[in-house]
């Protein structure tokens, strides 16, 4: 299993990243962030709990990391874009081009701080919102929200978000790959 989030802003938004997410991130095979950490020590953080860990970096990052990286699970070529320098925010024909570009059939990313797992152009786009449910931008303050994500003979998005202190799975999507 994936775990995915994105958008944590730690400490400049948000305290800290919910107890009951970094439980979910320390049973994940992989973790995968995808950008504005805020800080150094958030990234390490992170890196230390996964056994793997991949990330990007996101506008609000002020420390060197790659603004793209891809991986592979289960013979799938997943890439990472955080999305700060796509106008309009989210715009899936620039998503999908980048997931082009980075020759993967799946694309993670951030930014927009709005959870969507859609396909668009034979592309899988997956925004697990952000995990401290922080505003910036074009969005408002929520709820934390992340997602699980798993790679088999088809691609499952489970959505998962944070309401009183209860991890509630919210919706489930699957897609061809």
């Amino acid at each position: 299993m994936i775990a995915l989030i994105s958008d944590s802003h730690v400490p400049n938004r948000a305290d800290r990243i919910p107890e009951q997410f970094i439980e979910i991130l320390k049973q994940a095979d992989t973790v995968a962030h995808c950008g504005d950490f805020e800080t150094r020590e958030m990234y390490d953080e992170l890196d230390s709990i996964s056994e793997e860990f991949h990330a990007v970096k996101g506008n609000c990052d002020r420390f060197e990391i790659d603004n793209y990286n891809s991986f592979e699970t289960n013979g799938v070529k997943i890439g990472m874009y955080h999305g700060s320098r796509i106008t309009p925010r989210g715009h899936k024909p620039t998503l999908a081009k980048t997931a082009d570009e980075l020759n993967s059939k799946v694309l993670l990313h951030g930014h927009t701080h709005q959870q969507e797992a859609t396909e668009f152009e034979g592309k899988i786009l997956l925004n697990p919102g952000s995990c401290t449910g922080v505003g910036g931008g074009s969005s408002v303050d929520g709820n934390p929200r992340m997602m699980k994500v798993y790679v088999e003979d088809e691609l499952r998005v489970e959505m998962i978000e944070l309401v009183d202190g209860e991890v509630n799975q919210i919706e489930s999507k699957s897609f061809e790959l």
